[in-house]
């Protein structure tokens, strides 16, 4: 039977199904699980398509079935084992995957969601889906179990009542741990008397008013029905720590270990500001902890900063990807486990980038990668906690290494130039990862000014903050330079290199033509250009070119084609020279010419960036053309155009040194 027969009988089934890139378990259309159905005609015009296609079922209401997916590998077989020995048999459908493991199929029952269940086994509901027969991954195939095949008629299992309450003890547990309370234990109320009476009973056991401060901060956003504002959490904290305190459980050996545990619970940090003997210093420390060994601190904030079309999301990428499959990281050692990508804009360019890396890479599964569905304000009351409940809903109890938010201008509400909202951003992003115990990677665009672009652009509240501080960007060759800034307690490492790497998805758009995408890969040995380059402010070409592309008439609106390439019209690169940069029109029209050395337009044919035509120029890189137009097509599903002239705005106060392109 082929993919394509095989998945018109599963919707004949009511189950809903979608396409399967070949060879993987990666979704081939754009919505994922959210796009699969029971239309015959869609089915067969996607495996018209492309008849290799890997077949996907979605589970949870829609198709009636909840799937128990077993990964030996993690364990399942024990767990399975076990729970099977607790609550009886689930007598059904049942397969074995390509990876070794089993999918056991049961009904849909109400209320059930997806989870880890146990170790090494995930139970399957709305929103997510598993690969079926006859599909294949590395060359194994996926089967029916013989004597549980669904074509011989078996159906999905029943889910008996003790099975059903494990499922739903452990979804009760997901439910606690995201809103940090049995029962919600949201404060909906006179939340300052909540929380004062929280601030007060912590005084009474010997608290500081640091350590009542940060405690009062997580509570604030974790359990208030619109959480208090800062100031007036710090009024409580400093009001409080003016009473003195009963004792110190702390400190008291007699009170036992539980207890002083149980209340310095929450706390994760040392008081803020506090005096102690030097003797302390002259025995070793704890050493310090790595994300990416001598790269990235763990429990720390790290910032990557750049101009745009540098290739900062690109590697924030490879690094979180890199994470949740345990993966080296451009040669170091990572901390495996849990990674979260908050993005801001462009969620269909992101699916490409995600799966280039996956198939770059041979993954065939990146569960331990949480990305989220839109941006957030960060900084704004309730949305810590909201990010808190999103990650533990999906995953409970394993550790969070590190949240890379992408990037931070798009997850802000305030004033990145002021101060005090830069703080409240920060502070903001803290609770999140004292909540979590784990490291956050800011993406940051850099300063306008040329002396500004080793640094991150807006108030200087950013770099005193941060830990570790990264510069991004790209050489005319397209090679992208990583340069460490700041590292604020371990030796700085070296600079580091990468570049772009085209990937074929094997996934087609609405017309049939194939979609591709790019992955950051590293490189060795690259020559730096001369320092007397960058000391002189000059602009990037590529940037600079690309610019003009998506500019005409004084807003980023361009974004010109030829033959479906990126095509920029001589007359419009001087244009856009000449109004958005201010350069002189005698100027603008050399850097215009392919003759004039040194300057843009030479440049970029130099390098095989460009090709010439009658009246222009249209991009012929090939990553650098995907790249534009993934990002052209995210815009025509959004709202881009306003980002564009925000873009324009910010980007035309910019000015090369000697009026130059």
């Amino acid at each position: 039977m082929t993919p394509g027969e095989a998945a018109l009988h599963y919707a004949s089934w009511g189950w809903h199904v979608l396409p399967v890139v070949p060879g993987s378990k990666v979704p081939a259309t754009r919505h994922g699980v959210h796009d699969a159905t029971t239309n015959p005609e869609t089915i067969a015009r996607w495996w018209a398509a492309n008849s290799d296609f890997n077949v996907g079922i979605a589970a949870g209401e829609r198709s009636g079935i909840v799937v128990f997916d077993v990964d030996p590998r993690n364990g399942g077989d024990a767990s399975w084992s076990n729970l099977v020995g607790e609550c009886g048999g689930l007598d059904g459908a049942h397969a074995l995957t390509a990876g070794g493991g089993e999918h056991h199929l049961a009904q849909w029952v109400p209320g059930i969601r997806s989870c880890k269940l146990r170790d090494g086994i995930d139970l399957l509901s709305d929103g997510r889906y598993f690969v079926a027969y006859p599909s294949a991954v590395e060359g194994k195939t996926y089967q029916w179990e013989a004597s549980a095949d669904p074509f011989a008629g078996i159906a999905p299992g029943r889910i008996n009542a003790r099975m059903l309450e494990v499922v739903h003890k452990r979804l009760s547990r997901a439910s606690e741990r995201a809103t940090g309370a049995p029962g919600n234990g949201l404060i909906s109320g006179n939340r300052n008397s909540g929380l004062t009476s929280l601030a007060g009973s912590m005084r009474r056991h010997g608290l500081t008013e640091a350590e009542i401060l940060a405690a009062l901060q997580i509570a604030n956003e974790t359990r208030c029905d619109i959480p208090l504002p800062s100031s007036e959490i710090q009024q409580i904290a400093r009001s409080v720590s003016r009473y003195e305190p009963e004792s110190d459980v702390a400190a008291s050996v007699a009170l036992g270990t539980e207890a002083a545990e149980a209340i310095l619970a929450p706390l994760s940090e040392p008081p803020e500001y506090y005096l102690t003997r030097a003797s302390a210093y002259l025995s070793q420390p704890a050493p310090i902890g790595w994300v990416v060994k001598h790269l990235i601190p763990a429990d720390a904030s790290t910032m990557l900063v750049g101009d745009s079309a540098m290739g900062k999301s690109f590697v924030l990428i490879d690094l979180v990807c890199s994470i949740a499959s345990g993966m080296a990281w451009m040669g170091r050692k990572t901390r495996s486990g849990l990674a979260v990508l908050l993005v801001g804009e462009g969620h269909w360019g992101m699916r490409q980038r995600v799966a280039a890396w996956a198939k770059h890479h041979q993954v065939d599964q990146l569960d331990r990668l949480l990305i989220s569905n839109k941006g957030i304000d960060i900084d704004s009351p309730a949305a810590a906690a909201q990010i808190i409940a999103a990650v533990r809903e999906l995953e409970p109890s394993e550790p969070v290494v590190a949240i890379g938010i992408d990037t931070v201008n798009t997850h802000m509400s305030g004033n990145e130039n002021d101060a005090r909202d830069t703080r409240n951003m920060l502070l903001a992003c803290s609770i999140v990862s004292r909540a979590l115990s784990c490291s956050t990677v800011f993406v940051h665009h850099s300063g306008h000014a040329t002396d500004s672009k080793s640094r991150a652009r807006g108030s200087s509240a950013w770099k005193a903050s941060l830990d570790a501080s990264y510069v991004v960007s790209r050489d005319e060759d397209g090679t992208i330079e990583i340069k460490s800034t700041k590292m604020k307690d371990a030796e700085q490492p070296p600079d580091f290199y990468g570049r772009l790497q085209k990937v074929d998805l094997g996934w087609v758009d609405e017309d049939g033509e194939p979609l591709t995408g790019a992955v950051f890969v590293p490189v060795e040995g690259h020559e730096k250009r001369a320092e007397s380059n960058r000391a002189t402010g000059e602009v990037n070409s590529q940037a600079e070119f690309e610019d003009a592309w998506w500019w005409k008439e004084g807003v980023w609106k361009g974004a010109e084609l030829l033959d479906g390439e990126p095509f920029v019209a001589r007359a419009k690169l001087i244009d856009y020279l000449v109004e958005a940069r201010k350069i002189k029109r005698g100027s603008a029209s050399k850097s215009a010419s392919a003759s004039a050395e040194g300057r843009l337009v030479h440049k970029l044919l130099g390098v095989g960036k460009i090709r010439s035509t009658d009246d222009g120029w249209v991009i012929s890189d090939p990553v650098w053309a995907s790249s534009l137009l993934l990002r052209r097509k995210s815009d025509d599903h959004t709202s881009g155009e306003n980002d564009r002239s925000e873009k324009f705005i910010r980007k035309s106060d910019r000015r090369t040194t000697d009026g130059q392109a």
